[in-house]
């Protein structure tokens, strides 16, 4: 615990919780997640260039790679994206936002990290007309937190419309287990509050 906050506070602009910050909150999940808010720019990925706020959970044991939780979090852009989201522009982003990250924590400068690798694709979600995009998909990052080397995590991403806003919203869930594990079922109660741009969780 005292590791991750120690790399959160120094590294990444978090935003400790206050009263005002907790009025930021989007995501719903119960209270064995742990939660950070960063706000856009990304000090260590500029170059993702949106404004607004990523608000994240971790599962408890995300830092501990023996965990079944290793690695496991959530987070939700909300952040002006006005265009529909498109696995090129999911890929792109991610690369600039893992290779920023993992570049920074490095430790060793005279070692080059390897470049992160995305491929995504879009779903077709059964049972589900919605006209909005959901993808999945692997990333191949160095991990410069726990265990330096490469690991591969799986992702999931939706997507989320505010009409009120008009704007686009992406939900990430991230685990370095695949999707038939059974953390997916923990990432999956991870959501958007209910009513929050018109959204319901039923």
């Amino acid at each position: 615990m005292k590791k991750l906050l120690v790399f959160l506070t120094l590294l990444y602009s978090v935003i400790c919780y206050s009263q005002k910050d907790e009025d930021l909150e989007i995501l719903a999940a119960d209270s064995t997640w742990l939660k950070e808010l960063i706000r856009f720019p990304l000090s260590f990925a500029p170059d993702i260039d949106y404004r607004g706020y990523e608000d994240i959970r971790f599962a408890k044991n995300w830092n501990k790679p023996e965990s079944p939780e290793f690695f496991t979090y959530a987070f939700v852009w909300n952040v002006n994206l006005k265009s529909v989201p498109t696995t090129q522009m999911l890929e792109s982003n991610m690369v600039l936002y893992y290779d920023g990250l993992m570049n920074v924590v490095n430790k060793d400068k005279a070692f080059d990290v390897p470049t992160t690798k995305v491929d995504f694709e879009k779903v077709k979600l059964v049972n589900n007309d919605s006209a909005l995009p959901t993808f999945k998909g692997r990333i191949q990052v160095y991990d410069a937190f726990f265990t330096n080397k490469v690991i591969t995590l799986y992702a999931t991403i939706e997507t989320f419309y505010c009409t009120d806003q008009n704007k686009y919203m992406l939900l990430f869930r991230i685990s370095t287990f695949n999707f038939e594990d059974s953390v997916w079922k923990k990432l999956k109660t991870v959501k958007l509050v209910e009513g929050h741009c018109g959204i319901g969780n039923d």
